[in-house]
């Protein structure tokens, strides 16, 4: 052997025996063989297998182009959750340095004594 198979060619070589198995053919049948079952030519035989696995081929590597575009948009999101993390870091750090929270809370017990008073 030249090289090793392919996770996808092995799953279609098992698919494949299953098949002939179901059918009763003969596992170490050649394509001629195949094709007779079939009632076509060893031409036609090519052509549908030219046909049907060049679909599996396109769709594969449109996954591929998927899996590409999502991995892209997964890094950018990650960019920009990094930096909105960043940034919310930072105005947290400025509202503690400039006693925001205190200056609000004196504000709303402030506010709410007037409407009281209103009343």
């Amino acid at each position: 052997m030249s090289e090793s198979l392919l996770p996808e060619e092995v799953a279609v070589v098992i698919r494949a025996r299953q098949i002939l198995k179901s059918k009763g053919i003969a596992a170490n049948i050649d394509i001629a063989g195949i094709c007779k079952a079939a009632g076509v030519s060893r031409k036609t035989g090519y052509q549908w297998a030219e046909k049907h696995l060049g679909r599996q081929k396109d769709h594969y590597e449109e996954l591929e182009a998927k899996l590409e575009t999502l991995h892209s948009d997964y890094d950018n999101l990650k960019k920009d959750h990094d930096r909105l993390g960043f940034e919310n870091r930072g105005r947290k750090l400025a509202w503690e340095i400039h006693r925001v929270d205190e200056l609000l809370a004196d504000k709303k017990n402030n506010t709410g004594n007037k409407k009281e008073k209103k009343q």
